[in-house]
């Protein structure tokens, strides 16, 4: 290899290891499809990788599919964003990790009762005419309800202090999450640099331009 090629390849290495590097993380029962306009933003701009988890399964499970993902990293160079139930999966391990920055999209710590009643009601569906096979997946998703309400009733304890920075994005009209969750996860957050952002409507506001300039802002990357 001569001078010229080496030269080029160590200046693409190190801007790579220079370009912002984001996590994104998906709700309960939800899909990586959720953050596909803000990761055409993104595009060419930053390393950005989805993390997948099965959330038809008990809590631990979560936090491992997340966990592998995070360690192929250094977590300090990390921006993670999760969009609900991944936003609160995303503050719990931030009690454990350092990351560069972490951003909260409609992130639950109280859901709406009708959003409580659907949830248990999909599950209780399927225990009617279930033969063994169905009882067993009714069982873990059983499990699963009883992570998820488990795990929001204990945020309000958590104490995150260690994060570089932070944004808490809230649809002021969100038909899923009560909006009070993002005041109870801002004052959980316990760092200098961290924002509290109320936007329009919807729960999945990842198609709407202030959320994405917001986040692009927060990212550096305006």
């Amino acid at each position: 290899m001569n001078q010229t090629n080496q030269q080029n390849q160590m200046n693409a290495e190190k801007q790579k290891q220079e370009q912002v590097k984001v996590l994104l993380i998906h709700g309960y029962n939800g899909n990586p499809k959720v953050f596909a306009d803000i990761k055409r933003r993104l595009k060419g701009r930053a390393l950005v990788e989805t993390v997948r988890y099965d959330s038809s399964k008990p809590f631990p499970d979560w936090i491992k599919s997340i966990d592998r993902r995070i360690n192929k990293h250094n977590p300090e160079d990390l921006y993670v964003i999760g969009h609900s139930l991944g936003g609160s999966l995303a503050l719990y391990l931030s009690q454990k990790y350092k990351f560069k920055g972490l951003v909260t999209i409609n992130s639950p710590v109280y859901l709406r009762k009708h959003t409580f009643i659907k949830v248990l009601t999909r599950v209780l569906r399927r225990f009617k005419h279930a033969n063994k096979v169905a009882l067993k997946n009714a069982k873990y998703s059983l499990d699963s309800v009883s992570s998820l309400f488990d795990f929001l009733g204990s945020i309000g304890k958590m104490k995150v202090d260690s994060l570089h920075s932070a944004l808490v994005i809230q649809s002021r009209k969100d038909g899923v999450v009560n909006p009070r969750s993002a005041r109870i996860i801002y004052e959980r957050i316990q760092i200098p640099r961290k924002q509290l952002v109320n936007v329009g409507r919807g729960h999945s506001p990842l198609d709407q331009p202030q959320v994405i300039s917001t986040i692009l802002g927060f990212l550096g990357l305006v």
